[in-house]
């Protein structure tokens, strides 16, 4: 039972530690809808490519107006006018704050073998 426990220990930080290496080193063609992150990402062996995509609500959340990664945050509740402003780079208006907040996406969003994931 330790080693069951233990390991899925171990595969959280690996899961944890991935996203925060960035989706853009292995995807391309990324663009937000809504609060959905779309992008097209290479599986683990890099054989081949899938459109996939992840409701930002699950990765980002306004804290105080500024945005933090956060599992199950709901950004898009307090904040509005979301864009990428450039490259991976994510910015808002959200309540709390004075002016626009941003975020590199990079650092709370992953791609696991071919799909994006916080």
């Amino acid at each position: 039972m330790q080693f069951t426990t233990l390991s899925l220990i171990i595969s959280g930080l690996i899961s944890t530690a991935l996203a925060g290496n960035g989706f853009t080193a292995s995807c391309s063609n990324y663009y937000v809808t809504g609060t959905d992150l779309h992008a097209d990402c290479l599986n683990s062996d890099s054989s081949a490519t899938y459109a996939t995509q992840v409701n930002l609500n699950y990765c980002l959340s306004n804290n105080g107006g500024s945005l933090i990664c956060s599992s199950g945050g709901s950004y898009s509740y307090t904040c509005s006018n979301c864009e990428l402003a450039s490259g991976s780079y994510f910015q808002c208006a959200c309540s709390g704050g004075s002016g626009t907040t941003g975020i590199d996406l990079n650092s709370c969003v992953g791609n696991s073998n071919g799909g994006l994931y916080c």
